[in-house]
């Protein structure tokens, strides 16, 4: 397919569009990014509507230690970043179940070490992982059709272990991966578990950039000749020789061609594109079937970080609809802090049918039951409901049993001149890293054949 041709359109103005753009753009290819939103980041989208220039994110949070591209980016462009802790669990770490609440290594509390009992599920979890020794490649575990049969609810059903750390697990599912435990194929979460937790009370920090996320995205934007907003793009023409691409402006229908095209949107919005010809019969299954999650965040802010004269983190697993909270201010001193709540899976999916007053109630009212005059000391409120945003429709990939074989290797094949790119489309599924990362092959994946 080699080619002079050095032209790419990029549908989607995320990381993963961004990234793509970035290298071929610097490698002196001609890029046009559309964008159906007013603004770029995609998923990364950091909110501004707090006082003393406190930030919280909408969108994606964190960034590990493991994360290199992001790293990168932020060193490149001159950005700080502000240490969280490991999302497995930190000191100060607070439950509350069956109307009880408290640090989860208070035995007082609960009448037992229900730590220790949580903690039996990750060492579990870690022995898990050793059934995928190339988590890039998890279709060819030795047992991949059996695992990806089952479900991680099945999983957890054979795990011999106290009811509430069971639930603090499914918690953490809901959380972590915005679905069911019944609705997670167990091959991907063995597969993200040999990534993330094959080592057991290891607590790796995590990071999030100080003033927002979605300073990496525009900063990548500012860097770029041609990034259209507000161009919903409608059919996908991908021939022999070219793609055309229609897009929407305003009232007016526009089509651009190009040697190649990136699609960095999820699949969830690519299921309203018009694909002529038809895309191959795996690839459309792979748009049609691949499953995604739901999730809410609420965030609200207190005039005081009242959590730490509680000896609390910030971080509460519950039974109440929010499913989680933490502290989106924990990389930041001040007086002010702002606490997020976070429901993913079947909570999130039913905080995403209420209104955002009615959502933003409720998660006030389950803190201040937890924390009586919580309430007196709210500042300002903001929420988001990812499965309503018109451009995402979805939080993130969340493989389904029998997703992972029947998908896996589809999700990184090019379908013609056509490249996937996003966070379904990479190893570190659902992550910011991962949506660069995807991005940056797919540049590199088309460079490369247009030499060949």
């Amino acid at each position: 397919m080699k080619t002079n041709n050095k032209t790419v359109t990029i549908i989607g103005a995320g990381l993963a569009g961004l990234a793509a753009a970035y290298d071929l753009h610097r490698a002196g290819w001609q890029v046009t990014v559309l964008e159906a939103r007013d603004r770029v980041g995609g998923r990364v989208h950091t909110l501004r509507n707090f006082t003393n220039g406190l930030t919280a994110e909408a969108g994606g949070e964190f960034i590990d230690q493991h994360h290199i591209r992001m790293l990168a980016l932020a060193k490149e462009f001159k950005l700080s970043l502000g240490q969280v802790g490991s999302w497995q669990g930190q000191s100060g770490d607070w439950g509350a179940y069956e109307g009880k609440a408290g640090q989860l290594k208070n035995t007082n509390v609960w009448g037992f070490d229900l730590r220790n009992e949580i903690e039996k599920i990750w060492v579990a979890l870690a022995e898990l992982a050793k059934q995928v020794t190339d988590p890039a490649n998890p279709q060819s575990a030795l047992h991949a059709k059996e695992l990806d049969k089952q479900s991680a609810s099945d999983w957890l059903d054979s795990q011999a272990i106290h009811s509430l750390a069971r639930l603090s697990f499914i918690q953490h599912i809901r959380s972590e991966y915005t679905c069911e435990p019944e609705n997670f194929s167990l091959l991907d979460l063995a597969r993200n578990a040999a990534l993330y937790y094959s080592t057991p009370s290891v607590a790796e920090p995590n990071y999030r950039v100080i003033g927002g996320n979605d300073q990496i995205p525009r900063a990548i934007t500012s860097a770029l000749p041609d990034v259209r907003l507000n161009t919903v793009v409608t059919s996908i023409n991908n021939h022999a020789e070219e793609v055309k691409i229609t897009y929407q402006q305003g009232d007016s229908f526009h089509t651009i061609t190009s040697a190649f095209a990136i699609l960095a949107i999820p699949l969830t919005t690519a299921r309203l594109i018009k694909f002529n010809p038809p895309l191959p019969a795996d690839h459309q299954k792979m748009v049609q079937e691949i499953s995604y999650g739901a999730v809410t965040k609420v965030m609200i802010e207190y005039r005081n970080r009242f959590w730490h004269d509680k000896g609390w983190n910030g971080r509460l697993s519950t039974d109440q609809p929010i499913v989680y909270t933490w502290d989106a201010t924990s990389h930041l001193e001040g007086e002010h802090g702002i606490i997020t709540a976070y429901a993913g899976g079947g909570p999130g999916a039913k905080l995403s049918a209420l209104s955002d007053e009615e959502r933003i109630k409720l998660a006030v009212e389950v803190i201040e039951k937890i924390f009586p005059g919580s309430l007196d000391l709210i500042e300002n409120t903001a929420t988001m409901a990812w499965v309503n945003e018109p451009f995402t429709r979805c939080s993130y990939m969340a493989l389904a049993p029998g997703q992972v074989t029947a998908h896996w290797k589809t999700l990184f094949t090019p379908a013609g001149r056509l490249y996937f790119a996003g966070e379904h489309a990479t190893v570190y599924q659902g992550f910011m890293e991962g949506a660069v990362e995807s991005g940056q092959r797919a540049a590199k994946n088309i460079m490369e054949i247009s030499r060949s």
